[in-house]
């Protein structure tokens, strides 16, 4: 079965590794890029235990799990959260914005193997984030209700998800120049292609095997990107199309 985030926050998925892994592996992506897809994929190859850890939800979860307090925290992900002696994490940059302990991130990008998840069709990024806004429904977890939705809300939601992807994909370019990091830049449409050749490259690139048998079980399982409410993405693919030939 394909892994929930929740269920990835449980004790089956902690690990015993050394205090520091040998590699570390960030893939920072604006919401709506199918990196909780990548996630999984990589977990199945055995390529660490890939989650958002800086999530709310993760971190709640796991200090509270663990009894531990926030200036513990990376140092205990990395001890419980690596596998093959890589520690993976998904970033989305809010989350480095609300950390109160900015040395932290300082620390896990320091010799990281670092990649940047670009969605080429941003119209079609803007219409899922905005479903997934206006819906609260953002995984395959949550079960899809249609409701009706008047058309200034829907338009509102339309420009929130523009306005919030081209600062995100900006906020991380920033990011990247400032600290002389030069990321592998890769393409949501290449995450959900239905074979394991990008995961054979990132474990190439960071030396490390592959379990290849686990790593082909979780694609058969896996269902791709989330499609969520497909008749409300066509409502928002319209609005955006309209609202980016109007300028």
């Amino acid at each position: 079965m394909r892994p929930t985030p929740a269920e990835m926050r449980e004790f089956p998925y902690d690990t015993t590794s050394s205090a520091f892994p040998d590699k570390k592996l960030l893939v920072c992506a604006a919401p709506r890029a199918s990196s909780k897809r990548l996630a999984r994929l990589l977990l199945g190859a055995g390529v660490g235990v890939p989650l958002e850890y800086f999530n709310d939800n993760s971190v709640q979860a796991l200090t509270k799990r663990w009894q531990i307090k926030k200036q513990d925290y990376l140092s205990h992900i990395y001890a419980k959260r690596s596998a093959n002696g890589v520690f993976a994490s998904n970033i989305q940059f809010p989350q480095i914005q609300k950390w109160p302990r900015a040395h932290d991130f300082a620390a896990l990008f320091e010799g990281a193997t670092v990649i940047h998840l670009i969605r080429d069709n941003k119209l079609a990024q803007a219409a899922s984030l905005a479903t997934c806004m206006v819906t609260g429904r953002w995984g395959f977890e949550q079960a899809t209700v249609t409701k009706n939705y008047s058309t200034w809300r829907l338009k509102l939601a339309a420009r929130k998800a523009m306005q919030l992807i081209a600062e995100d994909e900006q906020l991380w370019q920033d990011w990247f120049t400032q600290r002389g990091i030069q990321p592998l830049v890769i393409s949501t449409e290449r995450v959900n292609q239905n074979d394991l050749t990008l995961i054979n490259d990132i474990a190439d690139l960071l030396g490390v095997s592959t379990d290849a048998a686990s790593a082909q079980r979780m694609l058969d399982v896996d269902r791709g990107a989330y499609q969520g409410d497909l008749e409300l993405k066509s409502r928002f693919q319209a609005l955006i199309e309209e609202l980016v030939a109007r300028g």
